[in-house]
């Protein structure tokens, strides 16, 4: 079976996730991949990577790009789309949905490919502005033949806007990256005993929603915890920073940073935090998971389907400044806890969210759709 795995995003997730599921379903599963990402991404700034890329497409740099490109998409796509034509793919995949999308189903759908969609969210997160994107995400899972979500959480929201009547549909949780071209360390468990503060790790995309503000009036009650806080990331409020940076052992790290750097920070941490006050799921949580890293989270959203309270991490027990305190200070004061939700972290990683045990799901769906395509054509 050939599948087309594509995205067009330049920064972010999404085209590791491309990447890294093209890889998988031709190394685990044998299938024939076809793999399109966008020039320019931050990810084939790797040049090792580039090779992996059958057919690679320039989007747009910038905003003023973004207009007149747009107009001529259907020009820009038609190099692509013809390769397709001759190496008919027999199911594709968008790992993550972007403006241009919906042009290429349209062109797949006319030659006869199903299509499955990967949803990362089913509403704009508070603070988010992306209100085009996400009616453009309603669109493609109106025309998707698959739908494939990373919590049971975001199906059920999906399932009360758009009708899946006749969709393939299935949750497979967010994969642990390998991060194979970055030739990384094996993951070193934290210290057991520690005669040094808790070290904690709050990082990604520092929107609203991200709960700085709630992680902030936590602190306040944690006055004679011993612990140090790195905040990394691109903050989306400088108040909220502000009010983080005030406290002592509160280190600020702002800006877009690669996977390297991140996995970095990771190592120094014994664990990250996810202070949020809404989530669809957490793209850091399987990342620090495959560093033997604990997740300390809230409970909203999809988060508790990630985060195995005890097991993996800690979820707190309300999303209040009081409850996420008595995490944080259950994790400071039982010096071995760290270390052993670190081993069911890494175990979780390398097992039941490894592309070893997902990759065969994905097939599993992709098949099924390309089976149902091939019965209509009858």
């Amino acid at each position: 079976m050939r599948v087309l795995v594509w995205q067009w995003g330049r920064f972010g997730s999404g085209p590791r996730y491309a990447l890294e599921l093209a890889r998988a379903l031709n190394q685990v599963c044998g299938q024939d991949t076809l793999l399109s990402l966008a020039e320019g991404s931050e990810l084939l700034q790797d040049k090792t990577l580039r090779g992996a890329v059958d057919l690679p497409l320039y989007t747009y740099a910038n905003a003023r790009e973004f207009v007149p490109r747009t107009l001529d998409v259907r020009r820009i796509l038609r190099p692509i789309v013809r390769r397709l034509e001759v190496k008919r793919p027999d199911a594709a995949i968008v790992t993550m949905m972007g403006y241009w999308d919906v042009f290429l189903m349209r062109k797949l759908h006319r030659m006869g490919v199903p299509v499955a969609v990967i949803s990362h969210d089913a509403e704009v997160h508070p603070g988010d502005r992306f209100h085009l994107v996400l009616h453009l995400q309603r669109h493609l899972l109106r025309q998707a033949d698959g739908v494939v979500t990373l919590t049971d959480f975001v199906a059920r929201q999906i399932e009360t806007r758009v009708d899946r009547a006749g969709k393939i549909r299935t949750t497979i949780p967010h994969v642990a990256f390998d991060f194979t071209e970055l030739e990384l360390p094996q993951p070193i468990l934290p210290q057991a005993a520690r005669n040094r503060p808790l070290r904690l790790l709050l990082a990604g995309r520092l929107k609203r929603y991200k709960g700085l503000e709630l992680l902030a009036d936590a602190l306040k009650l944690l006055g004679e915890v011993p612990l140090r806080l790195r905040v990394v990331g691109s903050p989306q409020d400088p108040g909220e920073i502000a009010a983080l940076a005030a406290f002592p052992g509160v280190e600020l790290d702002l800006g877009w940073k690669t996977d390297r750097a991140l996995i970095a920070h990771l190592d120094w941490a014994d664990a990250a935090i996810l202070p949020y006050v809404e989530a669809s799921q957490s793209g850091v949580a399987p990342m620090s998971f495959k560093r033997a890293r604990a997740v300390i989270a809230t409970p909203v959203g999809g988060l508790p389907e990630q985060i195995r309270d005890g097991e993996t991490g800690l979820i707190a027990a309300a999303v209040s400044p009081e409850s996420l305190a008595a995490s944080i200070r259950r994790l400071a004061d039982e010096h071995p806890l760290a270390r052993r939700l670190g081993e069911g972290a890494l175990r979780h990683a390398n097992t039941e969210i490894s592309w070893q045990a997902l990759a065969p799901r994905f097939a599993e769906m992709l098949e099924a759709i390309a089976r149902r395509a091939a019965r209509r054509s009858f």
